[in-house]
């Protein structure tokens, strides 16, 4: 890409990311494209004071933080305050639903990028560049409305909650109390579950262990290499 191009790209950019690897090699490629990044952040905090600090025009952010507020936190608490800065998700998660259930709608402007394409120069110029044009035009009656849809096939909210609940050793019971409802009906949905996954109810078959790791690759983050 020429000089020219770069050029017009001198857009600031804030990097949410809390894995060092990845936050490291996003803040290079950034930087090699001629975005300018003012800070990098590993979680919601760090990331908060380096927006107020700055105003990057972007903000480019991980969905999953290690257990604390989510990138969809971080941008719904960002375009409160700034509805004109631009929002760019970078994840591999395949259903973000694994993080945890009842998460915030991703604003209306916001683009996503899968981690596996941050080494595509060509492809994340244009996602920026695709979310700081769209937040500037942006309805802002719209701004609680989705930029992208989580994926919600083929597997329901119920059953995604289920699902996560057995990978943390919930029993039965436990899952019954958390969820307020009978242990019959846990089980029966449990049940249904294991069908839908195609896991043979017999002896041979450890369900619970199953369906954890059917959870677990939904929710496997895949790491980045320079």
């Amino acid at each position: 890409m020429g000089a020219t191009a770069h050029s017009q790209l001198h857009i600031s950019v804030l990097v949410v990311e809390d894995e060092i690897l990845t936050r490291t090699l996003l803040s290079k490629v950034l930087s090699a494209a001629d975005f300018r990044v003012v800070g990098t952040a590993q979680n919601a905090h760090e990331a908060m004071h380096l927006f107020k600090t700055f105003r990057p025009q972007v903000v480019v952010t991980d969905i999953d933080l290690a257990g604390g507020p989510t990138g969809l936190d971080i941008a719904m608490a960002i375009s409160k305050i700034s509805p004109s800065t631009g929002i760019v998700f970078v994840s591999s998660i395949e259903d973000v639903r694994t993080i945890r259930p009842n998460l915030p709608a991703a604003p209306a402007t916001s683009q996503y990028l899968n981690k596996s394409e941050v080494n595509n120069v060509q492809i994340l110029i244009q996602v920026i560049r695709n979310a700081f044009e769209a937040a500037q035009i942006a309805d802002l009656s719209k701004l609680t409305n989705f930029g992208w849809e989580i994926n919600k096939e083929p597997f329901t909210d119920l059953q995604m909650e289920l699902m996560r609940l057995i990978s943390l050793g919930m029993s039965n019971s436990a899952i019954a109390a958390a969820r307020f409802t009978t242990v019959k009906s846990t089980e029966n949905a449990i049940s249904r579950l294991a069908k839908k996954l195609e896991i043979p109810a017999d002896d041979h078959s450890n369900q619970r262990v199953l369906i954890a790791k059917h959870f677990y690759r939904l929710s496997k983050a895949q790491h980045i290499h320079d």
